[in-house]
């Protein structure tokens, strides 16, 4: 977050405090803004606040979604109702210039759709806000889900250098003496046991 002056009255997102013109605050696009001091430090927060931002967007989204999906609908519905079974339109030189136009109302309504499922993708992608240290936390899980299961002594496999055996456990990392002669301290996210995650061959 940045240090500003407050150019427009407001209200501090966190305690509802006034902002008068002039007077310091605490700001981020995703957030909002705070009084100085009041400004969310915390992950999670961070995140209910700009999930509430985000929400708002994508129930927007949404709604245009909805608008497009049912005009769209409503167009290919009188299409079908209209001319599902009508031989002479289907089939006649004469109606060639009026098919030519339902043709293009028909396009249109699909086109639309195409937006509209383009606009739902985009409201589910903001469903999910990542902020800063989801990616360290995730890693940080994995590494405890292996700590639980490797130790000194474990067999492993690297993505990079292939098989190997712990011979020490450090507190984000194995040291590994690999297949290959030469020993490496490795990330315990980069590492699998051997056979973990591999498919079961048949008849086992």
């Amino acid at each position: 977050m940045r240090t500003l002056l407050v150019k427009y009255e407001g209200a501090c997102r966190k305690c509802g405090a006034e902002l008068v013109i002039g007077q310091e605050a605490r700001y981020e696009k995703y957030t909002g803004i705070f009084c100085v001091g009041h400004e969310p430090t915390d992950r999670e927060e961070i995140r209910a606040y700009r999930q509430e931002r985000a929400d708002r967007k994508a129930d927007r989204l949404e709604e245009w979604a909805e608008k497009r999906e049912k005009v769209a609908e409503r167009t290919l519905d009188t299409i079908r109702e209209r001319y599902r079974g009508d031989f002479a339109f289907n089939t006649q030189p004469g109606h060639i210039p009026e098919r030519a136009r339902v043709i293009r109302a028909q396009d249109r309504a699909y086109e639309s759709l195409g937006v509209a499922g383009h606009l739902r993708g985009r409201a589910a992608g903001l469903r999910h806000v990542v902020v800063k240290g989801d990616a360290e936390a995730k890693r940080q899980k994995y590494r405890e889900f292996m700590d639980a299961r490797l130790a000194k002594g474990s067999r492993v496999h690297d993505f990079c250098f292939g098989d190997g055996e712990i011979v020490k456990v450090n507190r984000l990392s194995y040291t590994i003496k690999f297949d290959g002669g030469f020993q490496y301290a490795r990330d315990k996210s980069y590492v699998k046991p051997i056979g973990f995650g591999e498919p079961k061959k048949e008849g086992t």
